[in-house]
């Protein structure tokens, strides 16, 4: 269900693509010096926007820097450094041993199971340092394992689920924005989760694997999208920020549908 949140790289000025690389170089960089190397391989897109729009929110205090690095060993690469991007790399570390966990356990993969105890030890330290939060994310994802298999196929209910899961990402701090980043969190959620369960169905229904869009049509696909991204949009006005907009909605208005696109364009070139 990640992998969808990034930009649209085509539609951002160069100036503003920079910026975006930045943050997702300071999330590689974070990952790195509060974890370990090994960690900078569960690099997302997804805690890339977590990081930035956190930070236009808060208008958080940041540092830019440059520096070479395994990846870039000939010429210097611009990040950016701020207490947000270490909190993102957390999530990200988190999630994605939460993902190697479902893997294996959906699938009694093997190879998920090594790659999850591999990164055990450095979720273990974000859990501590971030309890709410990753005790949400087991909470929901564990509710959202019995909506599988008890194949509950009304989709608001797993939604939701996962919808509660990112609304609490989006809330690093209790403060008087918790409410407002928690709904727009939500809101996100569901509509990741859904956009997900759309591309996903044909594979779903030949693996005869859980899907809870199994009873919609496919010509309503696009009508449920826009009724949730409404909730997208509206859940982010109320926060009323003007740092870093351009990007933002490049990756709210355009960067989410990129997968989603290309999916629909090959359905009609197989017809």
């Amino acid at each position: 269900m990640f992998g969808y949140i990034l930009a649209n790289m085509e539609q951002l000025i160069p100036e503003d693509r920079y910026r975006y690389q930045s943050y997702y170089c300071g999330l590689c960089r974070a990952l790195g010096d509060r974890h370990n190397a090994l960690c900078r391989m569960t690099l997302t897109y997804d805690m890339t926007f977590l990081a930035l729009f956190l930070s236009a929110v808060y208008d958080a205090p940041e540092a830019l820097k440059d520096q070479k690095c395994r990846i870039h060993p000939f010429k210097k690469q611009q990040y950016l450094k701020s207490e947000i991007l270490d909190y993102a790399a957390d999530m990200n570390v988190v999630l994605s041993y939460y993902n190697m966990l479902d893997d294996w356990n959906d699938d009694k993969n093997l190879l998920a199971l090594g790659e999850a105890r591999l990164f055990e030890k450095e979720c273990k330290k974000a859990e501590a340092a971030h309890p709410r939060q990753c005790q949400m994310i087991q909470q929901k994802l564990k509710e959202l394992s019995k909506i599988e298999k008890d194949n509950i196929l009304i989709p608001d209910i797993p939604a939701n689920c996962f919808g509660d899961l990112m609304g609490e990402l989006f809330v690093p701090f209790e403060d008087s924005l918790n409410v407002r980043l928690r709904t727009f969190g939500k809101a996100l959620g569901k509509y990741i989760y859904i956009l997900d369960a759309c591309m996903d169905l044909k594979k779903d229904l030949k693996k005869q694997s859980y899907n809870p869009l199994v009873i919609c049509q496919k010509t309503e696909f696009d009508d449920i999208l826009h009724m949730l991204m409404s909730d997208v949009v509206s859940s982010y006005q109320a926060l009323n920020f003007q740092k870093d907009r351009a990007i933002i909605e490049n990756i709210l208005f355009s960067g989410v549908l990129i997968k989603y696109e290309l999916y629909k364009k090959r359905g009609v070139k197989k017809k």
